[in-house]
C-alpha cells in the first residue's frame, strides 16, 4: 500500500504558514517557492506581511571572468544600518542582460511594496541595455518608491510615458543621473522636478546612498579573485530559474 503524503502547508492553513515562512531568509524561500503553487503563494503572502524598508543596489558587473554570467544576490542584515531596513545588492553582468532581465524581476517583486531606495550602476558607461518596462515597472509597482540613483547608465530606452509616470508617482522625491549618456527624455520633460543630473562628482553620497562604493569596490574585488579561482563561492546564483 502506497504511503499517502501530506503537504504540510495545507494542513498549516493559509494563516500559519506565511508566519513559519517568515523566518527563511531569501536563499531559502526562493528554493521553497520551487515546491508547489500553494508553497509559493504562503511565501509571497509571507514576504507582503513584512514592513522593513527595502534599499534595492543594482551593480552590472562586466569583468569577463569565471562566474560573470551568473547573477548573485546579497541580503544584508547586519550592523545598525540595517537594523531599521533591508538592502538588498543585486550583481549582474550587462552582456548577459536578457538571461537575467526575468530573475530580476522575480526578485524585485518580492519586495516592491517596501522599496524606498533604488540605485542602478553600471561601470564604465555602456551599451544601452535596460529596457524602458523597467522604469515603467518601478513607476508604476513602487509606492513607496523616494529614490532613484542611476549611474553610468545609458538611458537611451526610456521613452517620454514612462517619464511622466516617474514625474506623477506620489513618493518619488528624486531622481539623480550620475554620468549617464542619452538622458535627453528626462531633462525634456519639465514636469519632473525630482531631476538632478550629475556630470561630476557627488559630494556626499554616502551620506544619500550608504555604503554603496564600498559595495562596488568588494564587488570588483570579488570579480578578480573568481577569475584566477573559477570555483569561487557565489553568496546566492539565480542563473538556472530564479
Amino acid at each position: 500500500m502506497t504511503e499517502r503524503r501530506v503537504d504540510p502547508v495545507s494542513v498549516l492553513g493559509k494563516d500559519i504558514a506565511p508566519v513559519l515562512f517568515s523566518y527563511l531568509q531569501l536563499p531559502q524561500r526562493t528554493r521553497a517557492e520551487r515546491v508547489s503553487r500553494g508553497w509559493k503563494d504562503a511565501i509571497m503572502e509571507a514576504t507582503r506581511n513584512e514592513t522593513k524598508p527595502v534599499w534595492v543596489y543594482i551593480i552590472f558587473r562586466k569583468n569577463h571572468c569565471s562566474g560573470h554570467e551568473k547573477m548573485t544576490v546579497n541580503i544584508s542584515f547586519d550592523g545598525p544600518i540595517f537594523w531599521k531596513r533591508q538592502v538588498a545588492y543585486i550583481y549582474c553582468c550587462s552582456c548577459h542582460f536578457d538571461e537575467h532581465e526575468g530573475p530580476l524581476m522575480a526578485i524585485l517583486e518580492k519586495f516592491e511594496q517596501r522599496v524606498e531606495r533604488v540605485c542602478l550602476v553600471d561601470k564604465p558607461v555602456d551599451y544601452p541595455f535596460l529596457p524602458d518596462s523597467l522604469f515603467s515597472y518601478m513607476a508604476n509597482k513602487m509606492p513607496k518608491l523616494q529614490f532613484i540613483y542611476l549611474r553610468e547608465l545609458d538611458l537611451e530606452k526610456i521613452n517620454r510615458g514612462t517619464v511622466v509616470e516617474l514625474a506623477n508617482h506620489p513618493n518619488l522625491k528624486k531622481v539623480i543621473v550620475h554620468l549617464c549618456r542619452n538622458y535627453e527624455v528626462l531633462e525634456d520633460f519639465r514636469n519632473l522636478p525630482q531631476l538632478l543630473v550629475v556630470k561630476g562628482e557627488i559630494m556626499g553620497l554616502k551620506a544619500m546612498l550608504g555604503d554603496f562604493e564600498e559595495e562596488i569596490a568588494k564587488s570588483t574585488a570579488s570579480s578578480s579573485a573568481q577569475s584566477s579561482e573559477a570555483s569561487a563561492h557565489s553568496p546566492v546564483p539565480v542563473n538556472n530559474g530564479f
